[in-house]
């Protein structure tokens, strides 16, 4: 059977083409909106990085009845609150939604880590805070969040529905995963296959997705001063009118 490990660095290998190829495309992007993909291109290369050295052992530390991987931890906590927090903040939320769905999805993370390596109390309360923590973003991205995204011009706020309902697939994909692995039911290999799988889906399926209508972020501040400069346009009218009256 194949190791865990050759899975771990073949999955690293494809983030680092990944990574190159999107550096590449957004190198292509207009300067204004390259701002936006290289935080993108950053998450591919440090999972590639991460998944790297989770696969050649290095790192790894043993914490309760289990053992993490400190690859895993630098992938996962970047990634995974970054990716959320994008989706919150292309709804034009403000920063306390923002950060709190960062937050909320760092503790969703460590309430794996807890379940992963703890028994009894503590063990049940990590899952019990990735089910709640998950419930919750669905009311938030659902609900004010939603309702923010409302308020923006329909470009945005399609753009922010389609955000949002990939993210939450595959994390809700993710949890799944989770919650098998932890009940014991994958033997190594088709954890590390499916686990790899799920990752890149959400990593470089969501950097793929976000590079391809990122322009829909530009599109706005042009729309935005358009008007403004319309609104200036009519003000002068204005003004040369009421001095041709007089």
């Amino acid at each position: 059977m194949i190791e865990p490990s050759t899975v771990r660095f073949a999955s690293a290998g494809v983030y680092a083409v990944s990574a190159v190829v999107l550096l590449a495309l957004a190198r292509r992007k207009p300067p204004e909106l390259r701002r936006y993909c290289y935080p993108f291109v950053a998450v591919v290369a440090l999972a590639g990085v991460g998944i790297g050295t989770w696969g050649a052992g290095i790192g790894a530390f043993s914490v309760g009845s289990g053992t993490l991987e400190a690859g895993q931890l630098l992938s996962d906590y970047v990634a995974y609150p970054f990716l959320f927090g994008f989706a919150a903040f292309v709804s034009g939320a403000g920063r306390r939604y923002v950060w709190g769905i960062v937050a909320l999805t760092v503790a969703m993370r460590l309430g794996y880590d807890f379940a992963e390596v703890f028994e009894g109390a503590l063990a049940t309360a990590g899952t019990l805070g990735i089910l709640v923590g998950y419930a919750t973003l669905l009311g938030l991205f659902f609900g004010p969040i939603a309702g923010a995204a409302a308020r923006q011009p329909p470009a945005r706020e399609l753009f922010y529905k389609k955000t949002r309902n990939l993210a939450l697939f595959a994390f809700g994909v993710l949890i799944a995963w989770a919650m098998l692995q932890i009940a014991g039911l994958f033997d190594q290999f088709s954890a590390a296959v499916t686990l790899e799988y799920l990752d890149l889906l959400l990593r470089v399926g969501f950097a793929g997705f976000v590079f391809a209508n990122v322009e829909t972020l530009a599109a706005e501040a042009d729309s935005e001063i358009g008007e403004e400069d319309g609104d200036a346009g009519r003000g002068t009218t204005a003004t040369v009118s009421v001095s041709s009256a007089d």
